[in-house]
């Protein structure tokens, strides 16, 4: 680079080793040298080892090699070219392999019994958002079947289904007294691991949502691993307000009801207040005592779709 300003002829030819993508101009942004200087220009094409930016002030072109320029504007790169190029294949293998069948599959992971969906006409060469449901205390057990009522059926009816194609998993805890804590909840996250792996998930769109045991097992989830999950909706929850700074940064919309006579709203209004605290991302939905709401807040947030609308929005890409 010269003069103090990024300049660098034109290749005449591209690597081999990658594959030119045009970006259809107007990606104008202020791209920084790994020395410090910068450049304003529209992003024209890249490679794996190069990137091609129109200048603004003049329109002329300049190739640079990525090690050329910021470790932040290579990350920039990185995601233009998975978005142009669109993600490869990626058949369905491991434990999921045939079990797209528009169908609750039975299966097992480690500790857990756990049902499956995901639809037959989800394509392999895309990516689709992974929903974790965590049931309450009451729907415990190994029969892997009365964990799966009305709240996980809802993801996989017709018209929601259709506007929101997904992976669903709906895991079973054992009757034993542990709760969604240790190695079931454990389990739950390797789970969820094992299918990014085996399975065409979009990994900046993973979502958490329970209630009441299930509830408290989702902020247990965000806090063992707040880096995984794109957003949650605990539902008549809770958990210490010491995970507050850990778990900030995941969009969350909470809900309870003051009336609640199993599990204190006083759980969920403790961890919404650290957040608050310390800017966390946090929505929080309290039904008071003339809503008849007692401990049963997924009614009203089950069956609130700005809820859902909400959920599926969220992107790790955004934060």
């Amino acid at each position: 680079m010269k003069n103090r300003t990024i300049r660098l002829e034109i290749l005449v030819t591209i690597f081999a080793v990658g594959f030119l993508l045009n970006a259809c101009g107007n990606e104008l942004r202020v791209w920084t040298s790994s020395d410090g200087r910068t450049l304003e220009a529209e992003f024209v094409a890249g490679t794996d080892r190069n990137v091609t930016l129109k200048r603004k002030t003049d329109g002329r072109r300049f190739t640079l090699p990525l090690d050329k320029i910021s470790e932040e504007d290579r990350k920039w790169v990185d995601e233009k070219l998975e978005e142009l190029s669109g993600p490869e294949k990626k058949e369905p293998s491991g434990i999921f392999v045939d079990r797209l069948n528009d169908t609750w599959e039975k299966m097992e992971y480690e500790s857990l019994k756990f049902r499956f969906w995901g639809g037959k006409k989800l394509k392999t060469n895309k990516r689709y958002p992974f929903v974790v449901f965590l049931h309450g205390k009451g729907s415990g057990g190994t029969d892997n079947e009365k964990h799966l009522f009305s709240v996980p059926r809802k993801f996989t009816s017709k018209d929601f289904y259709k506007d929101n194609p997904s992976f669903i998993i709906a895991p079973q805890c054992p009757n034993d007294g542990q709760g969604w804590r240790g190695e079931y909840i454990d389990d739950v996250i390797g789970l969820v691991n094992a299918a990014i792996e085996h399975l065409p998930v979009d990994k900046n769109r993973i979502y958490i949502t329970g209630v009441s045991m299930g509830g408290f097992g989702t902020w247990e989830a965000l806090s063992n691993s707040p880096d995984l999950f794109a957003a949650a909706v605990p539902v008549c929850g809770g958990a210490s307000p010491r995970i507050a700074k850990k778990i900030k940064d995941v969009p969350i919309w909470t809900h309870h009801g003051v009336a609640d006579n199993v599990v204190s709203v006083d759980y969920t209004r403790g961890i919404v207040d650290a957040l608050k605290e310390v800017k966390g991302n946090i929505k929080y939905t309290e039904y008071d005592e003339d809503s008849g709401i007692k401990h049963d807040a997924w009614r009203p947030c089950y069956g609130n779709s700005e809820v859902f609308d909400w959920m599926f929005s969220q992107s790790k890409k955004n934060r």
